[in-house]
């Protein structure tokens, strides 16, 4: 297999991903960019799909590269895109990088995470609420936003929503034995 080529090297991914380090200290807390290697591939792939995607480098490359990830532009969809849409396609791959992501010591280093639905809680904040912000022209530029406006979009999420009227209480081991048939074959007792 031939070595392929076609690729170039450019800043503009890398300096919106810094910018966003030192908008959101807080939010990006041990984000270090240094530590991504940052290519843009031409004619290459498919023609639809994201404009950004970040890989992770595994043993033994990242020991000769120093490198946790790499964040790949494709160069067409890369160049289609707006200032806005730029800032929301790296604002998503910075979400994708766990807490501890950079961190060698860190059982995150070098992870990946997958969206939150179809893309990641801060992302939806930071776009104003916009879930289809690719296609939306009414989504917010994150580099507009502040700290306190994105953690005040942040949708609050019960695991387990209260019924109203319900009382909630635990199962105890009568509550088991009264329905657990006694020996094989038995038939599950009907509760009148």
């Amino acid at each position: 297999m031939s070595k392929f080529v076609d690729f170039y090297s450019d800043r503009e991914v890398q300096d919106i991903m810094e910018a966003f380090v030192e908008r959101f200290p807080s939010m990006f807390e041990g984000f270090d960019a240094s530590k991504i290697g940052f290519v843009t591939t031409k004619k290459k792939g498919k023609k639809t799909g994201p404009a950004l995607k970040m890989h992770k480098v595994a043993y033994p490359q990242n020991v000769w590269l120093s490198k946790a990830y790499i964040c790949e532009a494709q160069d067409g969809a890369w160049k289609r895109l707006d200032a806005k849409k730029k800032n929301l396609s790296v604002f998503r791959s910075m979400c994708a990088v766990p807490a501890g992501g950079f961190d060698e010591q860190s059982k995150s280093y070098g992870k990946l995470l997958t969206p939150d639905i179809k893309m990641f809680m801060r992302e939806f904040a930071a776009s104003g609420g916009v879930p289809n912000w690719e296609e939306n022209p009414s989504a917010t530029d994150p580099m507009e936003q502040t700290v306190e406006g994105i953690a005040k979009a942040m949708p609050i999420v019960e695991a387990i929503p209260a019924e109203d009227g319900v009382e909630r209480k635990a199962v105890t081991a009568a509550d088991v034995a009264s329905v657990v048939p006694k020996g094989k074959g038995a038939a599950m007792p009907v509760k009148k």
